[in-house]
């Protein structure tokens, strides 16, 4: 199988789509069906294999060979979802850049009506400004049953909560229904090792040093099953007491790859922040440290929460 491809639509692609794939033959042939679909065809989907074990290379394979001209195997190699989204974002080139995950299905006019949001976002802000917009999405089952029409009412998210305080513990756009800039990608790669994942770093970057737009429509279907490397549920008690079965120590070290992601990006970008978020990410990298009160009074003098009651109830209780 070859490894590399020429852009389509007879030069170089306005948008480079990224999909990291990992035994993904289950659902493969769907999304890049949908894809390829796409009322908008002015990208190039640029693949990464992780290791697969399943026949997901040979798929990729037999999709290049039909599509030679819009998608592009960049090899494969043994990798967790984030290395192997941030060597996809290390190859990009493209002025704009889509993440797709493997198992989703997107709508027909998931590309275009992004792209709008995106242009408006950047008249109203500047090409130069790093540029970061996201959509909503729909939450469906293994065989594409409507869950619910919104992902973030599904998971009671609020995407006005877009400030550094909320985003450090609770990342709120999926990078599934991203699209940024290339000034955004400049700023932000590479993507470290202590990212949570790598939509979460870009949100990070963008919300602190750039613009973020909304589009509140679903653009893609998104499948909630039980192996999403972080799943789409409702924070309701039931929820919140099956939390708490993972024990006390599983909820604090998931807790602290968002304090270990925040020092990082504290010592990254120290020159670039305000006063107040240098001062919380300084503060951060003692919260282990601390004992109980003095851990939740970062919390609480910095404002650092997630959306609902039962989140922060937990955060309180756990950390």
């Amino acid at each position: 199988m070859r490894e590399t491809g020429s852009s389509g639509n007879g030069g170089a692609a306005r948008i480079q789509i990224l999909l990291a794939t990992f035994n993904s033959s289950r659902f493969l042939r769907e999304q890049l069906d949908s894809i390829l679909a796409q009322d908008c065809r002015d990208f190039e989907v640029l693949i990464r294999d992780g290791g697969s074990e399943d026949d997901t290379v040979d798929i990729v394979g037999d999709y290049q060979r039909k599509h030679p001209e819009t998608i592009r195997f960049l090899g494969r190699e043994r990798a967790s979802a984030l290395e192997n989204f941030s060597s996809l974002l290390a190859s990009s080139t493209a002025p704009l850049v889509m993440f797709s995950d493997h198992d989703d299905v997107w709508k027909p006019d998931k590309v275009r009506v992004t792209l709008e949001k995106y242009r408006e976002t950047e008249a109203e802000y500047g090409s130069r400004t790093p540029i970061m917009v996201f959509t909503d999405s729909e939450v469906v089952d293994d065989e594409l049953n409507l869950i619910s029409r919104s992902m973030f009412r599904y998971q009671n998210l609020n995407t006005r909560e877009l400030t550094l305080n909320r985003l450090i513990v609770q990342n709120v756009p999926s990078g599934n229904t991203m699209l940024v800039n290339r000034a955004l990608l400049e700023l932000a790669l590479p993507v470290p090792f202590a990212a949570v994942m790598h939509d979460h770093w870009l949100t990070l970057v963008a919300a602190t040093m750039g613009k973020i737009g909304f589009l509140d429509i679903p653009t893609v279907r998104y499948r909630q099953h039980s192996d999403n490397v972080y799943g789409a549920f409702r924070y309701t008690l039931p929820a919140f007491l099956r939390k708490l079965k993972l024990g006390r120590e599983k909820i604090r070290t998931r807790f602290q790859q968002n304090i270990d992601q925040a020092v990082e990006f504290g010592n990254r970008y120290a020159g670039s922040l305000d006063a107040r978020d240098a001062e919380m990410l300084e503060a951060l990298k003692t919260f282990q440290s601390r004992g109980f009160w003095g851990r939740r009074r970062i919390l609480w003098k910095y404002g650092i929460r997630k959306s609902g009651f039962l989140r922060n109830l937990g955060m309180y209780l756990f950390q």
